[in-house]
């Protein structure tokens, strides 16, 4: 009986999306190239910062237990370039290597009169951070109001940095220290976490939408 299985690779460091999806081509066909801001996020983002860093692909083979050697080839070869990415079956919903926990802040303006000079660039560095917990992705919206400029009563959309962690603990870590950098910036921002399981019925319905789309 033959084996087809759907699954997503992100791929957290841009530089290496051109290699990981040579590598994918040798097993398997790619279906999607995407982006992590429309996988986790339906936020509108600025079109020049968006790279394609999401590639969604199909394994096949003539058995489970081939489609399983061949999930382990394909792990290993990636594992050869040394970067780090994380893998979804989309299946299951179950992470199959290296980052498993998934984590977003979104910041928030609602309680601001004006946005200080210099609030964007700071927060933009911070959506690039790199611990040893972890590291932080993200992308600039769309549109921002103009900084040190009144925004009461404008509705603005916040700003997400994505965590991607080896563990429930690290995520936690990364995700206080990011706290506390953006309370830096301003002590009037506003932060709310959110963390992506496969167990999160909202998440599942996201991916279901996306995958639906590509048959």
């Amino acid at each position: 009986m033959s084996s087809k299985r759907n699954f997503v690779i992100n791929i957290l460091e841009t530089e290496m999306i051109a290699d990981i999806n040579r590598i994918l081509r040798k097993y398997a066909d790619i279906t999607l190239q995407s982006s992590s801001y429309v996988y986790f996020n339906a936020q509108p983002a600025n079109p020049g910062d968006v790279v394609q860093d999401i590639t969604f692909f199909i394994l096949k083979s003539d058995d489970k237990k081939s489609a399983e050697e061949k999930l382990d080839i394909l792990i290993d070869e990636l594992n050869q370039l040394n970067t780090d990415y994380a893998i979804r079956d989309e299946d299951s919903g179950k992470m199959i290597v290296y980052v498993e926990f998934v984590g977003a802040i979104d910041i928030k303006f609602d309680n601001m009169k004006i946005i200080k000079e210099g609030t964007y660039e700071k927060i933009d560095e911070l959506k690039s951070y790199k611990t040893e917990f972890g590291l932080c992705k993200g992308y600039k919206p769309s549109f921002r109001p103009v900084e040190s400029q009144s925004i009461e009563d404008k509705e603005i959309k916040p700003e997400s940095i994505y965590l991607f962690c080896h563990s429930q603990e690290d995520l936690m870590k990364l995700k206080e220290m990011l706290y506390e950098k953006i309370l830096e910036i301003d002590t009037g921002l506003e932060v709310e976490f959110r963390q992506f399981t496969g167990e999160d019925p909202k998440f599942k319905t996201k991916m279901s939408h996306i995958m639906d789309s590509l048959l």
